[in-house]
């Protein structure tokens, strides 16, 4: 265990920036959404986080609204088929989501840690000091 003093850090510092959320230096992913099982700068056990897939409907809702308010505009402002406003949306869904879901799920898992919430009632984080 390091000897590194731990100071809380918000969410948004750590999580969003898919940073470790105890010491906020450590990667919180070792690949495109796979976490890291311990930070390699604090070393908090990552490996029981369970954020599952709590970002997806924060992304759909987002993302559907873009991609809905685009293909309208599209369709209405150019007066074209349904093709065009599809070739258009789907490229900026895609794009959105494949942006938003690493950050909000490090933002669900930074809060977890900073509530010490789990999925059982218990702290998923406990072994944390």
């Amino acid at each position: 265990m390091s000897t590194h003093s731990h100071q809380t850090r918000s969410a948004w510092q750590t999580g969003f920036r898919g940073k470790c959320p105890r010491c906020g230096e450590g990667a919180l992913y070792s690949a495109f959404l796979k976490v890291t099982d311990k930070c390699n700068v604090c070393g908090l056990d990552l490996s029981q986080e369970d954020a599952g897939d709590g970002a997806v409907p924060f992304i759909i809702i987002i993302a559907g609204t873009l991609g809905v308010g685009i293909g309208v505009w599209v369709m209405f402002t150019f007066n074209t088929g349904v093709w065009a406003p599809i070739a258009v949306a789907f490229p900026v869904v895609a794009a959105v989501v494949l942006f938003l879901l690493p950050k909000v799920k490090g933002l669900l898992i930074a809060l977890q840690y900073l509530n010490k919430a789990g999925d059982t009632g218990g702290n998923t984080f406990d072994n944390d000091t």
